[in-house]
């Protein structure tokens, strides 16, 4: 049983370190200088940073359980409520629509889903603070014309540590 669980917590180790990558290269073609953040567990992006002629950009994909094709529109409202009390608002810079697909888990059960993704653009002074005070609460569109609420528990595990290292990065601090 302890081996079974050394193997499952070495599994996860492994997926968070290198499913996580902060580059820095030069765009062939327009030869500038482009930062990169992202995190890919098990593949799929999740969080995404981007640097690229001084304007940053911070994506992040979520979904919901449930068949839904929905639009979230271009000037939706995130909000990112640092540790330090501090509320950072930002809004999407793009229409978002959702994708619905599914995953069989077995014969008689079928998991419906709707994946969508939320770009915004962030300041430096934004990245600063994220750099510097963890997130404890995020609210986000969701895909009913409303909000989701995810707080410190529900951030603590991922969401926190990869939001500060991909400013981080963004700033060259990493």
């Amino acid at each position: 049983m302890k081996y079974l669980l050394s193997l499952i917590v070495i599994f996860f180790t492994v997926e968070n370190v290198l499913g996580q990558r902060c580059e820095k290269r030069v765009d062939a073609f327009t030869n500038e200088s482009v930062s990169t953040f992202e995190w890919r567990p098990r593949g799929m992006r999740t969080i995404f940073f981007e640097s690229r002629n001084k304007v940053n950009i911070m994506e992040f994909r979520t979904s919901e359980l449930i068949a839904v094709e929905y639009t979230v529109p271009k000037g939706s409202e995130v909000l990112l409520k640092l540790e330090n009390g501090e509320v950072i608002e930002l809004k999407t810079i793009n229409d978002s629509k959702s994708t619905v697909a599914s995953m069989t888990m077995s014969e008689s059960d079928n998991l419906v889903y709707s994946t969508y993704f939320l770009k915004m653009e962030v300041t430096p002074e934004h990245l600063q603070k994220m750099a510097a005070y963890k997130v404890t609460d995020l609210r986000y569109p969701d895909l009913h014309g409303g909000s989701r609420s995810l707080s410190d528990k529900e951030l603590r595990n991922k969401w926190q540590r990869l939001i500060m290292d991909g400013s981080k990065c963004m700033l060259g601090l990493k």
